[in-house]
């Protein structure tokens, strides 16, 4: 996890020329690929350079190159274009150019190094649940600028803090309520490794998010309307686009984070929301998902697979399952106009699911 990051390797390879030929094709595949296996190997160093967990020195280099370069032209420029009166302007716009990308480049590789190693460390942790809060406070909490920086990162180590405290006392309970006697041995072994990595991942998600928000101080006005202000489109199984819905949108993210991503590729299709306990029963196009929509946490899921039959009751909607009674799940829905439409999705991808399924036999 922390070697595998590789950022922006500036790889250039040289086209083959080949004149008055007269191969046979092997002859030529093998020409072909000995020319571009040998210029990618002379370029191995690009490569390597460039992985975060040695900070990305090839692109701190071109970044601190490129600032050195600017301290040049850019006087060269104002007095071709402009004559000895810009001389002055085009030194000044060459610092300052050269200062911008000096404070990037460190800053953007001191990120690099940082958040590649807490992501390396949060894996030792084997805390699946941690790594999943871990990741989504990190999409969530881009730093913007250097306070804002300051602010993520204080907020990452205090919840990696807590977390370690945490785990020393729940993961026993969770370990031993899972598996017994064995699961409680592992539980204390989880939660002393936790004690001990998590602070410290703590310390490099503070230092990652400082440098990050010091790196894009530098660009903040680069690019002034390119920040995202709503969530993706959500975009119907049957391709026809329609009117944006700030609701299907949010139904949509929450579908591809929950439970590590592990619904990522299905296909959403409605949802109802509980305020009081913060509960989530989503629809997609081969199951039905419930879960804590403030840490994407999974309560349970039922693929239509296993579905005997979908009723309606009193407070909700119920769904029977084939191996028994007991493995029933309910959805609470005490609404019931609420009732009603959501379970004339349910109805309708039910339907649509079984005909998919006929067909396939």
């Amino acid at each position: 996890m922390t070697v595998g990051n590789i950022n922006d390797a500036p790889l250039e390879l040289n086209a083959l020329g080949i004149k008055d030929m007269r191969l046979t094709m092997p002859e030529l595949q093998t020409r072909i690929t000995y020319h571009y296996r040998q210029d990618v190997l002379r370029q191995l160093y690009r490569i390597l350079g460039s992985a975060d967990f040695i900070g990305n020195p090839v692109g701190l280099f071109t970044n601190v190159s490129s600032g050195v370069a600017d301290i040049f032209y850019e006087p060269f420029h104002g007095v071709v274009m402009h004559g000895n009166k810009e001389l002055g302007i085009g030194i000044a716009k060459g610092a300052a150019s050269f200062l911008k990308k000096t404070v990037f480049g460190l800053s953007d590789s001191m990120t690099k190094f940082t958040s590649s190693v807490g992501k390396g460390l949060s894996a030792a942790t084997f805390d699946s649940e941690y790594q999943a809060r871990r990741r989504m406070a990190q999409r969530r909490n881009k730093p913007r600028h250097a306070i804002y920086g300051v602010a993520a990162g204080g907020e990452a180590f205090a919840s990696s803090v807590t977390s370690a405290m945490e785990g020393v006392l729940m993961k026993p309970i969770e370990g031993a309520e899972s598996e017994g006697a064995l699961g409680f041995f592992k539980g204390v072994g989880k939660g002393l490794v936790g004690v001990v990595t998590k602070p410290v991942i703590g310390v490099f998600d503070l230092a990652a998010n400082v440098s990050e928000g010091i790196r894009n101080t530098t660009t903040v006005f680069d690019n002034p309307d390119r920040e995202r202000t709503r969530l993706p489109r959500h975009v119907p199984a049957d391709g026809v686009l329609r009117p944006y819905s700030s609701r299907e949108a949010l139904g949509q993210y929450w579908m591809k984070d929950v439970n590590n991503g592990a619904y990522r590729q299905e296909a959403y299709v409605a949802h109802i929301y509980s305020m009081g306990d913060d509960n989530v029963v989503l629809l997609t196009a081969s199951r039905v998902l419930s879960f804590q929509s403030k840490n994407l946490r999974l309560d349970w899921e039922l693929p239509f697979t296993d579905v005997q039959g979908v009723t309606v009751e009193d407070t909700g909607i119920r769904f029977a399952h084939k191996a028994g009674k007991e493995n029933d799940k309910f959805a609470f829905i005490p609404d019931k106009s609420t009732q009603s439409w959501f379970f004339g999705h349910v109805a309708s991808v039910v339907k649509a699911f079984n005909a998919k399924k006929r067909m396939d036999v």
